[in-house]
């Protein structure tokens, strides 16, 4: 066509050959890498997911532990999110709860509990440090400061906590003094609420983010997300603490980033995270993808917008199609049905292995959210795209330049008067 007409002017055949080889041939590289990764991230689900250290492996008494909870707004799992942290079995804790708005209804939840577990040492912070752009950052930093205890578990408010997951946290941090954090991997554990939305929230964490999570973190390459991870804070202090990363919306990847290039280690944890949350929906969800895409295009331009679509099912089978029809001359068709068919079936036994108990769903339902997942995907593309330097995150919404940098360009109250 056109196209063609236009390189043969400026180019020979031979060139145009060359070219379309290595265009052919680089999607076979990638669909090995991903297959390798499906096998890696197997690997690490057998191997180290669910067999976790215990009080056994730590040398000496256990070390005390901070854990600091950010919270905004209620909603009906939140209650059994916070009591899991005050019914823990561990010697020496304290909870360090923020809440950033004095009017915040979770504030009357918190003193109930409280009342409940007298013997916890829990205090509530309310508000945050002036002058960070982050708001989860601006509403710790004033715990992480006040914090007791040189090991500090951040746990978000979606974050369901239990003895042995602490436990875990706790003696993979003191397995070697190089190791900074032990984080897990992110995952959704709201079986059986939420519907439709929950099941692509669960196929979201589980499938191609657990893939490249859980094999990245296996090659030891730098992956880390801070949903829930026990950090050192001797070491975070180090690299300028909590609050000097409170210029970046992606506070946990620079923060993690400083402590990697100086030499720490990040460690997995044998548990995945266990997000509860019962409001899911499909809007929300959407919003939150494109929010994170925002920020890795900013923080990783190239490997945002060229490399990770080609980690996703359908953009790289339409491609790998049509190579193995450059190359081999073989049906296209036919080799999309069988990767198509290829990857669910692996996404689906992998999915299986990180949720380590019957899946909440049957397959149907598995291929519907899975598909649906994926037609998100190419909204969540084109939607980072319009407007790739802003970020709405709650009721604000910042400026993002690329390196990450944050600058707040509107606000709101976080609660109505």
């Amino acid at each position: 066509g056109m196209v063609a007409s236009w390189l043969g002017e400026i180019m020979d055949e031979i060139t145009i050959a060359y070219i379309l080889f290595i265009l052919a041939v680089l999607p076979l590289v990638i669909w090995i890498f991903q297959m390798l990764f499906f096998a890696l991230a197997w690997y690490t689900c057998r191997r180290h997911l669910y067999h976790p250290k215990t009080a056994g492996d730590v040398k000496g008494d256990l070390p005390g532990v901070s854990i600091i909870k950010p919270l905004m707004g209620v909603d009906p799992f939140l209650e059994g999110n916070l009591e899991s942290h005050f019914t823990l079995q561990y010697p020496n804790l304290e909870l360090l709860l923020c809440v950033q708005d004095e009017r915040d209804p979770v504030i009357e939840l918190v003193h109930k509990l409280q009342t409940r577990f007298p013997d916890v040492d829990c205090q509530l912070f309310v508000g945050g440090k002036p002058g960070v752009t982050n708001p989860m950052v601006h509403n710790m930093a004033p715990a992480y400061e006040r914090a007791k205890h040189d090991l500090v578990w951040v746990s978000t408010s979606r974050i369901r906590a239990s003895t042995a997951i602490l436990l875990d946290l706790v003696a993979s941090v003191q397995s070697d003094p190089r190791v900074a954090i032990c984080h897990q991997l992110p995952y959704m554990m709201n079986d059986g609420v939420g519907g439709i939305a929950a099941t692509v929230e669960k196929l979201a964490f589980g499938c191609n983010m657990g893939r490249n999570y859980l094999a990245l973190n296996r090659l030891g390459t730098h992956v880390f997300t801070g949903m829930s991870y026990l950090v050192r804070k001797s070491y975070l202090d180090e690299v300028g603490g909590l609050a000097h990363y409170g210029c970046y919306l992606a506070e946990d990847y620079f923060l993690s980033q400083a402590l990697h290039s100086r030499g720490y280690e990040l460690v997995l944890s044998a548990f995945p995270a266990q997000q509860m949350v019962a409001a899911s929906s499909i809007a929300g969800y959407k919003d939150r993808m494109v929010r994170w895409w925002r920020l890795r295009l900013n923080m990783m331009p190239l490997v945002t917008l060229l490399l990770e679509p080609l980690t996703e099912c359908v953009p790289l089978g339409a491609y790998i199609s049509w190579a193995v029809y450059y190359l081999f001359d073989v049906n296209p068709y036919l080799v999309f049905a069988v990767h198509f068919v290829l990857w669910i079936s692996l996404d689906y036994h992998q999915l299986r292995l990180i949720q380590n108990s019957p899946l909440p769903f049957r397959l149907p339902n598995f291929l519907a959210a899975w598909c649906l997942r994926e037609l998100l995907n190419a909204f969540v593309y084109v939607e980072g795209l319009l407007n790739p330097r802003r970020v709405r995150w709650g009721k604000n919404t910042y400026r993002v330049t690329l390196g990450g940098h944050t600058t707040l360009v509107t606000t709101a109250p976080v609660l109505p008067l």
